[in-house]
């Protein structure tokens, strides 16, 4: 009996030391993969509509194709539609992915809903990757500029570095959903 009831104390500890992780999980400061990626989604669905502004201001700068005005109305108005185009995608991914039901779907489905969107995921970028790298280039390639070129160099180096960061947080958030573990 007093076996027993050591046994009884002891597990009533391990469950009160656990208690604080759960009780970040019920109030929300531990955040699940499903969770991080439809955030993820929806910030990016945003910040591609924060440059379709700054893609205006294009239209605007002097300083850009200053010989030809039509031109620069052209190449803001072609990154404007490219980041609608973003925009949308991602807005789509954040919808699907906050469709996904852990709690009522069936594991298999939840795997084979976040891997159709991981592939879809793969597939935007795809389109969207070329469709900008020829925006950028024909920009570097109209403006005589040696220090324009060289910046948009910088960029690309950089814009690489930090995209292909976020490429592997995503996949490390679909990573996670799909597991067996």
């Amino acid at each position: 009996m007093d076996n027993l009831r050591k046994d009884w104390q002891d597990a009533n500890v391990a469950i009160q030391s656990q208690s604080n992780s759960h009780d970040i999980i019920i109030n929300g400061k531990r955040r699940t993969a499903l969770e991080n990626l439809a955030d993820r989604y929806r910030r990016f669905s945003n910040m591609a509509l924060a440059l379709i502004l700054l893609s205006f201001s294009w239209a605007l700068n002097p300083d850009m194709f200053p010989d030809n005005y039509r031109l620069r109305i052209a190449v803001s108005v072609s990154f404007a539609v490219y980041a609608l185009i973003a925009s949308v995608m991602d807005r789509w991914l954040y919808n699907g992915v906050r469709s996904i039901d852990v709690v009522n779907m069936p594991v298999s489905e939840v795997i084979r809903k976040a891997l159709f969107y991981r592939k879809r995921h793969l597939q935007f970028i795809a389109i969207l990757l070329p469709s900008v790298l020829a925006i950028i280039g024909f920009i570097a390639w109209s403006m005589d500029n040696f220090y324009f070129r060289l910046g948009i160099l910088i960029g690309f180096i950089a814009g690489t570095a930090l995209g292909l960061r976020q490429l592997f947080a995503f996949l490390a958030d679909y990573r996670a959903i799909t597991s067996d573990k």
